[in-house]
This record gives structure tokens, C-alpha cells and sequence, in this order.
């Protein structure tokens, strides 16, 4: 997967998954299935910033170092249990833990994984107004 493939998938999937962006719910949820709605979108977020990273190690040369690699998985399983454990009130929790996770990248890989972060943090403010 080339550079240019990778961002043109981050920016389609940036359109396509946020709220912010065009996602748009379902008519007459209740408001237990708007709820399930608005978290699996952050779910499929934390997916894709996941399967991105991953993929990004695995280019040659590889554009993510595996310890940063190694890093966004361990961060999704937890974001994910987090998620679950508190059904409500994980959202700053999800986010304080992905600032975490990215403080202290280096700044190539800071700017590889940020439209991903964009795209998360965007889609737990946008379900948490």
C-alpha cells in the first residue's frame, strides 16, 4: 500500500465514518439504539486507526515503528474495555488515553497517525454534545 493510497483511505474514511461529516443515524432510534449507534461509530474509528497502524508497519520500509505499532494495539483493547465497562461517561477517558498515546510519538509518526486521532476525537465530540 502505497503513501498516497494510505491518506487517500484516511481521508474517505474520515467522510464516511464521523457524524460531523455526512454519517447520518438512522430515523426513530430509541434512544438506547442512538446511544449503540454513536459508539459504534467511535468503534469503527478506533478500528480503523488500528488496522491503519498496522498496516503502516508493515510497509517496507515501514512508515510506524513497531514499538508505536504494538503501542495503538494495546490502546484499542483497552479504549475498547473501557467502553464497555462504562457504557456512560467513557468518552474523556477514550480521549485523555489517545493524547497519551500519541505525546510522546515522534513527529514523522505523529503526523502519520493524526487523521486518525482527528477522526476519533471528532466522532466522541460530535456523539458527546
Amino acid at each position: 500500500m502505497t503513501l498516497r493510497r494510505i491518506f487517500g483511505t484516511i481521508i474517505l474514511s474520515a467522510a464516511l465514518l464521523s457524524p460531523a461529516c455526512g454519517s447520518k443515524m438512522p430515523p426513530n432510534l430509541t434512544p438506547a439504539a442512538t446511544i449503540a449507534y454513536y459508539d459504534t461509530q467511535v468503534l469503527k474509528g478506533l478500528d480503523l486507526f488500528r488496522d491503519a497502524v498496522v498496516d503502516a508497519n508493515a510497509l517496507t520500509p515501514p512508515l510506524l515503528s513497531t514499538k508505536t505499532t504494538r503501542r495503538v494495539v494495546a490502546y484499542h483493547k483497552s479504549a475498547i474495555k473501557i467502553m464497555n465497562a462504562v457504557p456512560n461517561g467513557w468518552q474523556s477517558t477514550v480521549i485523555m488515553g489517545l493524547d497519551e498515546l500519541v505525546k510522546d510519538l515522534p513527529a514523522n509518526e505523529k503526523r502519520v497517525v493524526a487523521p486518525y486521532v482527528t477522526l476519533i476525537e471528532t466522532t466522541i465530540k460530535e456523539i458527546s454534545r
